[in-house]
């Protein structure tokens, strides 16, 4: 009863200053309203990193030839990575890898790329059909190359949505014949959009896909591979298949036998991600930061109203606590009235 009671003379006294209390509470609306906002924020920051890192492909690692290093006094020409890094170690790690569930071998190269009287500059990239589960590129129209004509040394390709704009516009391109410097691809695909990577450094939209036989024979002239792609089996077991993949290659290149580092680098989805996401998590500690903040502010003025609010109505509380109100009582009314 004495709750009720407190309840409705501090409904009145709050009525009895209508901007008074309207000022109030939209100080606290705001400091509660830029809490949310700005933890909204850091969730949404989250969800689009982690997206980002999934469009890479799911479970991926990434083993790619080491910079070779530069010997004094002598000008480095030619390629800038080593050349130890061939197919044949993509098919050691799939027989001696058990968390390692696909693999694609990889070379890429810029090159210029023409039909009929249009040309523009594209990243070519020589793989497997794998590389279409591994990296989750499907296609939009067509179909990727097959197992078939990557071992034939077919001459077909799949581009990029950029490619498809640039040199084709509104026509189909599927069954076109295009140059790749000098020598004719037909295209069978047409690439989904997937916009810039996750670092910024590449358009992923423009590049054209072609069987990795057919590129390091024909287009690039080289035996060696840049890059392997590696789809582990569980997401859990990433940093298991990396020290496989790791010995694998240890062994392959002799490594251990010849007292040699490592002439390869792995790269880790999961520590992108974890990297990422710590940078996501300190930008949401600082937004929450200021929106707590925001929301002190507003219980500041709760307070500085409150403190003016017993200085105007010592009246009040004198006459009440003469009748038989006791300090609780006091206490209650006020406190329900910041509440």
């Amino acid at each position: 009863m004495r709750l009720a009671r407190n309840v409705r003379l501090s409904q009145k006294a709050l009525l009895r200053h209508p901007v008074r209390t309207f000022l109030a509470l939209c100080g606290t609306a705001v400091g509660v309203g830029a809490v949310l906002v700005m933890v909204a924020i850091g969730e949404g920051a989250e969800r689009e990193v982690v997206e980002e890192i999934e469009l890479l492909g799911r479970n991926l690692l990434v083993v790619s030839a080491e910079t070779a290093p530069r010997l004094p006094g002598r000008a480095r020409s030619g390629a800038s990575t080593v050349t130890t890094l061939r197919e044949r170690d993509a098919e050691a790690i799939l027989e001696a890898s058990p968390a390692v569930a696909l693999a694609a071998p990889a070379q890429d190269r810029a090159f210029r790329v023409k039909y009929g009287t249009l040309s523009t500059t594209a990243r070519v990239l020589g793989t497997t059909s794998d590389y279409e589960e591994i990296r989750d590129f499907r296609t939009v129209r067509g179909r990727y190359f097959t197992p078939e004509e990557d071992r034939a040394g077919d001459r077909v390709a799949v581009i990029g949505s950029q490619v498809q704009d640039i040199l084709f516009g509104d026509e189909e391109a599927i069954g076109e014949i295009i140059r790749i410097g000098t020598i004719p691809f037909r295209v069978v695909g047409v690439l989904e959009s997937k916009g810039a990577s996750v670092n910024g450094a590449a358009n992923e939209d423009n590049q054209i896909i072609v069987p990795l036989r057919t590129a390091l024979r024909r287009v690039f002239n080289v035996d060696h591979l840049k890059m392997i792609y590696v789809q582990v089996r569980d997401g859990d077991d990433l940093e298991q298949a990396e020290a496989e993949i790791a010995s694998v290659l240890r062994d392959q290149h002799r490594l251990e036998r010849l007292d040699r580092e490592d002439d390869f680098v792995i790269q880790n989805q999961k520590v992108i991600l974890d990297a990422e996401l710590e940078t996501v998590a300190s930008f949401r500690r600082m937004i929450v930061g200021l929106g707590a903040v925001a929301l002190v502010v507003g219980g500041v003025g709760i307070l500085s109203i409150m403190l003016l609010s017993v200085r105007e109505r010592r009246n009040e509380v004198g006459l009440r606590t003469a009748v038989g109100a006791r300090r609780r009582d006091i206490r209650t009314q006020f406190l329900v009235e910041a509440l």
